[in-house]
């Protein structure tokens, strides 16, 4: 394998970015900036500096006719990846693998999930206004999240002469009369239970961050504003600074020095 550089890693990010965004505009579908992509649009005009992915999100109806309109449309050069189209994939998202590449992620090594460099795709979902339903639902996804992360043996701590990893392999096996779809469908059903409702509140379940710093009024989304990115307009969320406050806070501050390199290693094959 070789070895790809950062800058030649953003590059293919951004010829990914273009064929998302030639599917979105050919058939009307919205997409919104986020996360550390929607940060470097708004610090560095581009990527943070190393930065190694992109970031992007879409309401429930959007998020459904692309990933489908991508089975018909996404170029050869890409696989799209969900749960649907990958079994092994633990994931309530989508992404848009570079075919030809490999990315390098310890604490899943052992899973058989397609393992190329990724551009992300999340989700907006519908979520109750009334706080005792939010915690109720908050809590519904933890538990089936844990049940996938057991199911998974994610190894990120090995532990004193391999307990730990000895603890979860006993666990992984006790739940393998348990397949990784059955547990994702009970997942999408429980994220989309609210997807006919009234509700002005939607929210990115498969974040990284809490269902609690994800809640968003979807009007803070709405109409896309259109920012500069690598020397292209690209769409924000309408309130892409209520949206970056809530999530990092300041979000022009820099992070310390020894946090500012790539998250992962990715090679060619």
């Amino acid at each position: 394998m070789e070895k790809i550089d950062i800058k030649t890693l953003q590059r293919m990010q951004i010829e990914t970015l273009k064929e998302v965004d030639r599917i979105c505009g050919k058939n009307s579908i919205t997409y919104y900036f986020i996360g550390g992509s929607l940060i470097g649009a708004v610090r560095h005009k581009g990527f943070i500096p190393w930065d190694d992915d992109i970031d992007i999100a879409m309401m429930r109806p959007d998020y459904e006719k692309f990933t489908e309109i991508c089975k018909e449309e996404l170029s050869e050069k890409y696989f799209l990846q969900t749960y649907e189209t990958d079994r092994f994939f633990y994931q309530s998202m989508a992404r848009i693998c570079i075919l030809g590449t490999f990315i390098d992620e310890k604490y899943s090594e052992h899973l058989k999930f397609n393992k190329s460099v990724y551009f992300d795709i999340f989700p907006l979902d519908k979520i109750p206004e009334d706080k005792e339903e939010q915690k109720k639902h908050a809590n519904a996804i933890r538990r089936i999240d844990k049940l996938i992360f057991l199911k998974s043996c994610y190894i990120y701590d090995r532990g004193f002469l391999n307990y730990k990893l000895i603890g979860k392999k006993i666990v992984q096996k006790i739940l393998n009369p348990i397949s990784f779809p059955f547990l994702m469908d009970k997942r999408e059903k429980i994220i989309r239970q609210f997807e006919d409702s009234n509700s002005e509140l939607v929210c990115s379940t498969a974040s990284r961050y809490s269902y609690e710093k994800q809640i968003h009024e979807a009007s803070r989304f709405g109409k896309p504003y259109y920012m500069d990115f690598e020397g292209e307009k690209y769409p924000a969320p309408a309130d892409w600074e209520g949206y970056l406050k809530q999530l990092y806070g300041d979000y022009m501050k820099l992070p310390p020095e020894e946090k500012r390199k790539p998250e992962h290693d990715a090679y060619f094959l």
